[in-house]
């Protein structure tokens, strides 16, 4: 039978600490007693799809006499939706069925406000000895419960990061604290100490912990808050348990002011793992470690080690969740899929609509919290468990869906993780990184993994390019270059945000949590947007594709006249493309006139090729004076490049805007007529050797870049006066190309 209290420590500002040289006497449990403390953190409401069986059947059969079972926090919240469309009063009712005795308040616990988790009803106490009334020194919770196990004497004191402040909305919390934890559990442990029934054994539940544990050492070097309590904690507390960082952990520290260690373990998350830590008492008050274990639950549960009760729950809420799941969420226009290969398979190697559109609601979803605005969104491809097709219906059918519509079981079933939805700040080199670490490194089981991406963003990358430093060709942010130097503030999943699927470039940078899930965020994005259709132009491009860095086409400025100021862009290709954007900045006293072409509305002086064919293609142009000062040699620039706004996907024939600058002498006057530009054979190839084999016209010592640093080729400029043009002193734009292959390779 175990007996419990309830106790609302008063924790004032200042820590009552025991001098390390006099240690307080504690109750003593009999020699030789063993005491068993089953532990969990960071559920999140995993009690669906086998999990909730699993974790049942491993505390059923690991379970001893002298027994409690505790958790550090965040129970629910960023829960899988068997638990989340039910106000997660599933998970609860499931912990209570399997008897769990207390748990730390998590950050999680108070995303639907403080006065949410306090009208929980649960038998279990909810601990948090550092969260007060706000100007207070009055606790907003109990901050310890003491019960009887079998004659043993438990104190267990609960405690939260004080970042949950930072990770929850402010509204919900505006009339609490969140003060020191180390001051908070040295007030209660005192408390405790001093009452008429001293405890025989003392836990903590902390709800915060490090970032990494390969040694105590290493994770008290990851985090200040987890050190302090680690280093500083009261001595009287004999085991302590962690939370809040979703990392498995199972060591032990010093004690302070004595030559005892005391454990030191975190049981990973998600109800993946259950820490057994078994001690041995001493008979004076001290308790020695016998083990600790870190048990994987998985496939533990049977027809027999999961109670009726607990089972029951589970099952009333999965088919709850299928109900609630009909319940219409918004349209879509067409099919939003993830990327498939060509016998049908997912192909996480490619662009997709679905992975797309979730980065765009993920940017986007920061608005709906009270972090700062983010830049741009991404994605990972594994985070995408099904397609959004308008034919389908949620669950077994039976409840009627019109064409198109959207459920919010559909939309779990896209996004079933419950990840935390939040913003890695990360400089723009680092984002360069990300996209080289698509490729993944060789023992991973797929080779190349396509981000996901926001509108905000346009990639080219290398899919040929075997040196690693020169996959990522350019990453753009809103058309412009991304700053190596600048720091991007970039939408993701805590998943990413830690490292996942080996892109470790975001583990660079400082994640914020925006106290929302990705489901939460894709939930309310259809409410705000609906119908959602699929945008349909790529966002990474392959210059692969590339036919002026494949060799599949040559592109040059030529001018037959040395006076005319008459040009035309020569395209000769192999292959047949559209949609390329030609544009020619006159020098000043100058206007551009075109042949059979027509300025696109909106620009200055830009045309479109609408159909480049298999041979050759000529776009003419002449720039005419409108000034009697215009004498001499001259230069332009034009650049040419694929239509951004054409709807490419993974066929971009010129992702890569190519420049150059082409130089000429005039002697034309305003109002001249000049003869139409006749193509001649006296142009330049692109080795700068005139077609006939004399080289005569040789390429100017001027060493110019292309605007966007690419690899691609240059447009050369060509024709009669070359030589003339740089004796002026005026050069072509050098690139300095490489070749591509023609084709990609397949990805799989």
């Amino acid at each position: 039978m175990k007996r419990t209290t309830r106790a609302f420590a008063a924790v004032s500002a200042l820590a009552v600490v025991s001098p390390l040289g006099t240690l307080p006497a504690f109750g003593t449990a009999d020699k030789g007693t063993e005491f068993q403390i089953l532990n969990i953190t960071d559920f999140h409401g995993r009690i669906g799809s086998g999990i909730g069986a699993d974790l049942a059947g491993a505390v059923t059969d690991n379970r001893q006499e002298n027994s409690t079972f505790l958790s550090a926090g965040d129970n629910i919240g960023a829960s899988t939706y068997a638990s989340s469309s039910q106000q997660d009063n599933p998970t609860l009712e499931y912990l209570d069925a399997l008897g769990l005795d207390a748990s730390a308040v998590g950050n999680h616990e108070f995303d639907r406000g403080f006065d949410d988790i306090k009208s929980r009803n649960t038998k279990f106490e909810h601990l948090g000895a550092n969260v007060v009334k706000k100007g207070t020194d009055e606790p907003a919770f109990p901050a310890y419960t003491t019960y009887d196990v079998n004659g043993v004497k438990v104190a267990v004191i609960g405690v939260v990061t004080t970042d949950t402040k930072t990770l929850v909305s402010p509204s919900g919390i505006k009339g609490i604290d969140f003060i020191d934890p180390v001051k908070a559990v040295n007030k209660a442990a005192k408390e405790l100490e001093a009452s008429d029934e001293k405890p025989d054994i003392t836990i903590l539940e902390a709800h915060t912990g490090p970032s990494s544990a390969g040694s105590i050492e290493e994770a008290t070097g990851s985090n200040d808050e987890f050190a302090s309590l680690v280093e500083k904690a009261d001595p009287s507390i004999d085991a302590m348990f962690f939370g809040h960082s979703h990392i498995k952990m199972n060591l032990t520290a010093k004690i302070p002011g004595t030559d005892r260690t005391r454990p030191v373990v975190q049981a990973g998350n998600y109800g993946n793992a259950l820490a057994d830590v078994r001690l041995t008492s001493e008979g004076n008050g001290d308790w020695t470690l016998k083990s600790s274990e870190l048990i994987d639950v998985k496939g533990k549960a049977t027809e027999s080690n999961v109670p009726a009760d607990v089972k029951k729950i589970i099952d009333d809420a999965e088919a709850k969740a299928q109900e609630v799941g009909s319940v219409k969420a918004g349209e879509i226009t067409e099919d939003i899929t993830r990327a498939f290969k060509e016998d049908g398979s997912e192909d996480r190697g490619a662009e997709s609509t679905l992975g797309n559109l979730v980065a765009d609601a993920l940017k986007e979803g920061v608005t709906y919290s009270n972090l700062e605005e983010a830049d741009f969104g991404i994605t990972n491809p594994g985070g995408l468990r099904t397609d959004m097709k308008m034919d389908d219906y949620f669950g077994e059918g039976k409840l009627k869906e019109d064409k198109g519509v959207v459920t919010d079981g559909e939309l779990n079933q896209v996004l079933p993780f419950a990840n935390d939805h939040g913003v890695v700040t990360m400089k723009g080199e680092d984002v360069i990184e990300l996209f080289a670490q698509q490729w993944q490194p060789a023992e991973a089981s797929r080779p190349f993994l396509h981000l996901g991406i926001s509108k905000e963003l346009s990639v080219v990358y290398d899919s040929s390019a075997k040196d690693p430093a020169k996959r990522v060709k350019s990453v753009k942010v809103n058309g412009e270059d991304i700053d190596p130097a600048k720091e991007y503030r970039v939408a993701t999943l805590s998943f990413l945000a830690n490292g996942g699927d080996n892109f470790g470039a975001f583990a660079k940078g400082k994640f914020e949590q925006s106290g929302l899930t990705d489901f939460e965020i894709w939930q309310k994005y259809f409410e705000k947007n609906s119908p959602v259709s699929p945008d349909k132009k790529e966002r990474q491009a392959d210059f692969a594709h590339d036919i002026l860095g494949n060799g599949s086409a040559t592109a040059e400025v030529h001018t037959p006249d040395t006076t005319k100021n008459n040009f035309y862009l020569k395209i000769d290709s192999k292959v047949e493309a559209e949609n390329l954007l030609f544009t020619v900045e006159a020098p000043k006293g100058y206007d551009v006139e075109w042949e059979d072409s027509k300025v696109i509305e909106g620009t200055k002086n830009t045309v479109r090729v609408d159909k480049v064919k298999a041979g050759e293609t000529q776009v003419k142009f002449r720039l005419v004076r409108n000034s009697d000062k215009t004498d001499g040699a001259k230069e332009f620039n034009t650049t040419l490049v694929a239509d951004p706004a054409a709807k490419w996907w993974d066929n971009n024939p010129l992702p890569i805007l190519r420049e150059t600058k082409v130089g000429f002498v005039s002697e034309e006057k305003p109002g001249d007529d000049s003869d139409e530009a006749t193509p001649g054979d006296g142009g330049q190839d692109d080795k700068g050797k005139d077609k006939d084999g004399s080289d005569k016209g040789k390429e100017g010592s001027d060493k110019g870049k292309d605007t966007d640093a690419s690899d691609g080729k240059p447009l050369p400029r060509t024709g009669t006066e070359t030589a003339g043009m740089i004796a002026a002193g005026i050069a072509l734009l050098a690139v300095g190309a490489t070749a591509v292959g023609l084709t990609r390779a397949r990805r799989k």
